[in-house]
């Protein structure tokens, strides 16, 4: 099976400015996270708000370029490519957007929305393109009549399913979706998770789905990426960490999650304290402040990512907290 992205190291940081006679400062929104992606398959990153979730969005689809570390999309490294080399890169991934609304143009007809991908990206005549917006549009579940139809004439679910076609317009070998059921009701929240699904079967996508909800990435996930303060914490195959989790905040992340089945609930882990200012993180691992397993080592050293029961792990006790 193809790697065809790769990470190694990534980072962002951005300078802050604090204000009138105040040092500038630095937040590490994305402080060196690394994995692979396979074709055809999903990658769910999951945390709570402020871990850099959408900051590593950002990086993959080439919409900021990262402080430091490589990132490999079908085996080409986006910091050596040059304009030209991105212009081409960034055909093969593309995003879909929490807010479907937000991402599409009110004066615009969805026909020529879909259609700007291709006229921008190829050589294919208006005829052409307007019979390939058609089958993807059919592909996706809308009808013929909705071409010449304006955004705001579509309900969130329609409007979702058209972010989706435009993101497979080019026939990417990534999608990266930001939150894209978070704004949806739960009935459509399934249709569209499903559709998703019908087309990484159809097309070999690969998708990194990016999410707070456990539930939907447990329905999609292939593999999971959990991250706390622009680290990742925990990374593995999807059954793996579910049936059997070990870093701290992963307990505490599935042990939130309801189930309608009892067998499959979990004793309530709470979590005390608020996430730290990316500002200002704490020494050591970042998590030590809220963690009850946290020791003096915790607090001066960090934890690096190594492997352990098949899946790699940033926690100095794991083995001495799942035993």
């Amino acid at each position: 099976m193809s790697t065809v992205l790769q990470a190694r190291d990534l980072t962002r940081y951005y300078d802050v400015n604090q204000g009138f006679l105040k040092p500038p400062a630095q937040v590490k929104a994305l402080n060196g996270v690394s994995f692979e992606l396979q074709a055809g398959k999903t990658l769910a990153v999951v945390g709570e708000s402020g871990c850099g979730k959408s900051t590593l969005a950002r990086q993959l689809t080439l919409i900021e370029a990262p402080t430091s570390g490589s990132l490999l999309l079908d085996g080409q490294d986006a910091a050596q490519a040059g304009k030209a080399g991105l212009k081409a890169m960034r055909t093969k991934v593309q995003m879909v957007f929490q807010n479907p609304y937000a991402s599409l143009n009110p004066r615009q007809k969805i026909g020529t929305q879909l259609g700007e991908p291709l006229a921008i990206n190829t050589s294919l005549s208006s005829a052409e393109r307007e019979e390939r917006v058609r089958a993807m549009m059919k592909r996706v579940g809308l009808r013929p009549e909705h071409y010449y139809r304006y955004p705001h004439m579509f309900s969130g679910g329609q409007r979702q399913r058209i972010a989706i076609a435009r993101a497979m317009m080019l026939n990417p070998k990534i999608v990266v979706a930001d939150e894209p059921t978070s704004a949806l009701d739960v009935s459509i929240q399934a249709q569209v998770l499903n559709l998703f699904m019908d087309l990484q079967d159809e097309f070999n996508t690969a998708y990194v789905f990016i999410s707070h909800n456990l539930a939907v990435v447990e329905h999609v996930a292939d593999d999971l990426m959990v991250m706390y303060l622009g680290r990742a914490v925990e990374v593995g195959a999807k059954e793996t960490i579910y049936s059997r989790p070990l870093h701290p905040y992963t307990q505490a992340l599935l042990s939130a999650t309801p189930s309608i089945h009892p067998e499959d609930r979990r004793v309530k882990i709470k979590i005390q304290g608020e996430l730290p200012s990316p500002l200002n993180p704490p020494s050591g691992c970042a998590f030590h402040k809220r963690c009850p397993h946290a020791t003096e080592r915790c607090k001066s050293e960090v934890p690096q990512l190594r492997e352990l029961e098949q899946r790699m792990i940033a926690c100095h006790r794991a083995e001495d907290i799942n035993v």
